[in-house]
């Protein structure tokens, strides 16, 4: 019962700072617009030399189930994927029988313009885990990046992650700081701590930005069906059972968009989330304490 009460107040406590953040009140609310300035200070010819002479080039499969996106949100979400300081990537988009006509007219001039971008149309629509395990079939690299349709990649998130590969070969899970996008600027960081297995069952604390040794998602099934709108949260609970080496980056790499149709704005946006959320937590039980 204490355990119960310290997480649901520490769960709390992350979402409160996340929307009030303390240094909102001696630095003014632009200071978010001044830490970025701060401490996303990249050199990219560094950069990209770094990358050139990394030991070890993983190709990274980023994984994107796309379904009725607005036409611009889905066109950040694929060009934040083309900026990419690591180059060797693959992104494999799958659409989950969209019925928007600006949906594949994208689809097929970006893949045309690309031969990175692979895209595979869905003859019935399976909702979120579905489409998530069909583009994931598609991938060939050692790593799956995680990506929703109208959210974007900071320019170095593959870089750093694959930074992170070449010093520590035997990761499996990685996840990043994360904030949202919302009219064209970046605000709500959430700066983590160090991850917990404890806090994990009582939040989806991992989050963006995820990703997984590739292997170790066939091993574990990747996404199941009927936990739709909590399937992140499953698999990275189910990816820990199964003693993933966890890592995480301190920095920002993903940028998730408050939009009508997305839960960034909040869980009321999709209702059914709240009971998938006690149908997780309950099945988490199960998972070593």
């Amino acid at each position: 019962m204490f355990s119960l009460l310290y997480y649901t107040f520490i769960k709390y406590m992350i979402r409160f700072q996340i929307k009030f953040h303390p240094f909102r009140l001696w630095r003014g609310k632009n200071w978010y617009q001044k830490w970025i300035e701060n401490h996303e200070k990249y050199d990219i010819n560094v950069v990209m030399n770094e990358c050139k002479h990394f030991r070890h080039k993983p190709l990274m499969s980023i994984i994107l189930p796309v379904y009725n996106v607005q036409e611009d949100y889905l066109k950040e979400c694929i060009e934040s994927v083309e900026r990419q300081y690591y180059t060797n990537w693959q992104l494999c988009i799958a659409d989950d029988c969209s019925n928007m006509p600006h949906i594949k007219k994208v689809l097929d001039e970006y893949q045309t313009q690309n031969s990175k971008i692979l895209v595979t149309y869905r003859s019935e629509n399976g909702h979120i885990s579905a489409c998530s395990n069909t583009a994931l079939e598609m991938a060939t690299g050692e790593y799956i990046v995680l990506l929703d349709n109208d959210d974007i990649l900071s320019d170095f998130a593959l870089y750093e992650v694959v930074k992170v590969i070449n010093e520590h070969s035997d990761v499996d899970l990685i996840f990043s700081n994360e904030d949202k996008w919302l009219d064209n600027k970046r605000v709500q960081p959430f700066f983590k701590k160090n991850w917990g297995i404890q806090l994990l069952m009582h939040m989806n604390y991992i989050c963006h930005l995820s990703v997984y040794r590739t292997s170790l998602l066939k091993q574990i099934k990747g996404f199941r069906i009927g936990y739709e709108g909590v399937q992140d949260w499953d698999l990275a609970l189910r990816a820990i059972q199964n003693n993933a080496n966890v890592w995480h980056i301190p920095k920002i790499l993903y940028h998730w968009r408050i939009s009508p149709t997305s839960t960034a704005g909040g869980e009321k946006k999709k209702n059914y989330i709240k009971e998938k959320q006690k149908m997780l937590i309950e099945d988490s039980k199960k998972y070593t304490m």
